[in-house]
């Protein structure tokens, strides 16, 4: 069978139509993994804002109204940050969203500062 015979034989057709269908398969899935991975991430930052909040009201407000100059020091600060953390993945973990993976262990304390700086020009 010659390389001619071979393009136009039911075997090759088969296998250009396969191809075609897996890339468009492909290319189609694409919008769905994107959608479910803004899902993922827009639960977790949520999760996360929420853990800040909940360490405001119940941590750091309590410290505030404790030191005369209403102002934490920069131990109490980490502090905090440290247990917005630590709340915001036993959230997560609890809705069965996996926080460190879904906004990256390491960007986790930039969203910390971030959700911070917006709840301060919130209160302004």
């Amino acid at each position: 069978m010659t390389l001619s015979q071979f393009a136009v034989s039911d075997s090759a057709i088969s296998i250009a139509l396969t191809l075609c269908g897996a890339a468009w398969t492909v290319f189609r899935s694409m919008d769905w993994v994107d959608a479910r991975r803004r899902l993922r991430f827009t639960r977790a930052l949520r999760t996360l804002e929420n853990a800040v909040v909940q360490i405001y009201e119940e941590y750091v407000r309590a410290l505030k109204e404790g030191n005369a100059d209403g102002r934490l020091t920069v131990e109490e600060r980490r502090r905090a940050r440290k247990l917005a953390r630590d709340r915001a993945v036993a959230l997560a973990r609890a809705d069965g969203v996996d926080l460190l993976r879904d906004l990256g262990g390491d960007h986790v304390d930039l969203w910390i500062a971030r959700i911070l700086r917006k709840m301060k020009t919130a209160r302004q």
